[in-house]
């Protein structure tokens, strides 16, 4: 009974610790409740994995591995999708106005480039994004996504670089839409940045320009080492 007992114990201990480290990543996220699927997605391959001892049948082992875990990913990558495909697109593009980075910011061109050269009435007006207003929430997103990554989220991963870039649309409401992740040294690594940054889930206030919200397509890439 004692050892029933203190089993419970730890058991609701663990289980306390990762609702803690999910509620402190959450405070400031608009969609704090994908951090939790992505968790319960890792989880379910845990436990099925568990079932299995590597040192009985190293091949059973290794063939239940590569199952369970291209259920995790296809799970993940489901999760990323649903998202995704809600997305709606409220504002309207200004094909005569671009921004230029600044900072080390990337901006991505918000229409495809024609062919040939574009005449002289057809270029766009080109502006440094640090005369949007309130630019500076650029920055801040940008450490928000390398120091205060959910790295819990990664204690199973093995030590080494992971990188990936993620492609996105900041809206006229602020939010951040159409996210996109390439250039990817893990798959698994690439789908949970991507969904880290549908947590942040936005702005509080959209980027303004002369006093109107635009949007604008970004790239942020994403590089991480873990020991």
């Amino acid at each position: 009974m004692n050892h029933r007992f203190l089993f419970l114990v730890i058991a609701l201990t663990i289980s306390c610790i990762s609702v803690q480290k999910i509620n402190a990543q959450g405070r400031n996220l608009l969609n704090r409740n994908i951090l939790v699927e992505i968790k319960d997605i890792q989880k379910c391959f845990s436990d099925s994995i568990k079932r299995y001892d590597y040192k009985k049948d190293e091949a059973l082992y290794a063939q239940k591995y590569k199952f369970f875990y291209g259920e995790k990913l296809k799970n993940l990558k489901d999760l990323y999708q649903s998202i995704y495909d809600k997305e709606v697109i409220i504002g309207k593009i200004d094909p005569n106005l671009s921004f230029k980075a600044t900072n080390g910011l990337q901006i991505e061109s918000n229409v495809p480039q024609a062919k040939g050269i574009p005449l002289e009435s057809e270029k766009k007006k080109s502006v440094d994004i640090a005369e949007v207003e309130n630019y500076q929430q650029l920055a801040e997103l940008k450490k928000q996504l390398t120091v205060n990554f959910p790295v819990y989220l990664m204690e199973d991963f093995p030590g080494g670089i992971y990188r990936c870039k993620l492609n996105f649309t900041i809206d006229v409401d602020g939010k951040f839409k159409k996210v996109r992740y390439s250039e990817s040294s893990d798959t698994e690594f690439s789908i949970i940045s991507g969904l880290f940054l549908y947590a942040i889930g936005g702005f509080e206030k959209p980027l303004i320009y002369k006093g109107k919200p635009i949007m604008q397509t970004f790239a942020q890439p994403i590089v991480l080492t873990f020991e």
